[in-house]
């Protein structure tokens, strides 16, 4: 007799991902934890395999309902691969045992590539540290996970799969949120959805000094980094039709207590006007930090996730077959998606280990993908005092990323950097 699988409903912000996803626009993301010593390949694959059973809401792959697309228990053994080189590629499942996220190595780093739809930079985050300490201790180190680690032999619970969007929404009337195209970066794409990678690494003590020194948060310094180098990348004289967007993903968590391993994050936007002259650099930062702060605002949030879930709980869209459902939500992606977005930039914070794993860890890597809307985008994720900054790119010009890191050095910042195939001079 069939084994009965569990399944899941997609949480409110993964049902757009698998109807939207494709080679060029993955919504694929990556997280790598390089330890100080040359991974053991049989021993990390039997990590994954145990690690995979414990978290449900990543044991699964996903199936067409008569609705909606759910997730389903996957009963297959998940794969690890050795690095081809290639970020955050669009997933076909039937290539990975069906899972909706896939596991690498290389010398000493550990990978893992996770589809949006699954979780956010979080919900990777407890699991790629879960595999690392699974890994550890079957080569035999102690280790005392401290309540820092989820570990295997831990029962999973339900709050751990909630929805939490759902429990946010309510009936309310909410305000209109419309809001105008933003500007693209443009240049000559890469063949095949190439997705070119740069780290830089930058002390953590010395980014904060200098952060604080304007009375920014590093997320805030960066942004304002960021709008700096679209403008001077520009070149004098260029008019701009639309603003220049930076969307910066939120962790809810951080507002809106829970345990949920599964999609929590909302988006705050900075606009800024690019046809304006160039402006002092605490100008600028001034501008994000007061944006953000309006941004942050938690009805702002909460308001727009009821936005969200309303677009969800509309009775034609619920009753309509996901045969019509799929061109529908396509057609108007391509309208609103990412034409909102001019520049992504995400940062997952600090790492935070238990203290007898952090001598087998040198650092970590976070990286999001881009898109043919929004060719560029940049991460973030510090552990210790090394801030890893990932700039990822489908696009060949580089002349932001120069003007990005002139603008780093003359705030007396150094950066060793690391790339897949492209320079930064």
């Amino acid at each position: 007799m069939a084994k009965l699988r569990k399944f899941y409903d997609l949480d409110n912000a993964a049902k757009i991902f698998p109807v939207v996803a494709n080679e060029s626009r993955s919504y694929m993301f990556r997280q790598s934890i390089v330890f100080k010593e040359e991974i053991v390949v049989e021993d990390l694959q039997k990590a994954l395999i145990r690690i995979t059973k414990r978290f449900k809401h990543l044991n699964v792959r996903i199936r067409k309902g008569f609705f909606w697309f759910f997730f389903e228990e996957n009963l297959k053994t998940p794969i690890l691969r050795e690095e081809n080189g290639l970020i955050n590629e669009y997933l076909d499942p039937r290539e990975n045992n069906d899972f909706l996220f896939r596991t690498f190595y290389y010398k000493n780093r550990l990978s893992v590539e996770f589809f949006h739809a699954l979780t956010d930079g979080k919900g990777a985050l407890e699991f790629i540290n879960s595999l690392a300490y699974e890994y550890l201790t079957i080569r035999g180190a102690e280790i005392d996970p401290e309540g820092l680690i989820i570990t295997a032999d831990v029962a999973g619970s339900y709050a751990e799969v909630q929805d939490e969007f759902q429990k946010l929404y309510n009936k309310q009337k909410i305000v209109n949120l419309k809001e105008p195209k933003a500007h693209h970066l443009k240049g000559t794409f890469y063949e095949n959805n190439y997705n070119a990678l740069m780290h830089a690494y930058i002390s953590v003590e010395q980014i904060r000094k200098v952060a604080k020194s304007y009375g920014v948060s590093v997320t805030e310094f960066f942004v304002g980094l960021i709008i700096l180098a679209a403008k001077r990348s520009g070149g004098p004289g260029m008019k701009y039709k639309n603003l220049f967007r930076v969307f910066i993903p939120v962790n809810l968590r951080n507002m809106f207590p829970t345990v949920t391993l599964r999609n929590f994050v909302n988006y705050v936007r900075i606009n800024y006007d690019l046809n304006q002259p160039e402006q002092e650099l605490k100008i600028i930062l001034d501008h994000v930090k007061e944006s953000m702060k309006k941004e942050m605002d938690p009805d702002l949030m909460v308001n727009r996730i009821i936005g969200n879930v309303k677009i969800e709980q509309n009775f034609l869209l619920r009753m309509a077959p996901l045969l019509i459902k799929i061109p529908a939500m396509r057609s108007v992606y391509g309208v609103i998606g990412e034409t909102l977005n001019s520049y992504d930039i995400s940062n997952l914070g600090r790492v935070e280990l238990p203290k007898q794993m952090i001598p087998h860890i040198s650092h970590y890597q976070f990286t999001i993908a881009p898109s043919k809307d929004t060719p560029k985008a940049a991460s973030v994720v510090s552990f210790g005092d090394v801030l890893c900054l990932s700039f990822i790119s489908k696009i060949i010009d580089r002349d932001f990323e120069k003007a990005f890191f002139v603008i780093l050095k003359e705030q007396g910042i150094l950066s060793r950097i690391e790339a897949n195939n492209w320079e930064v001079v």
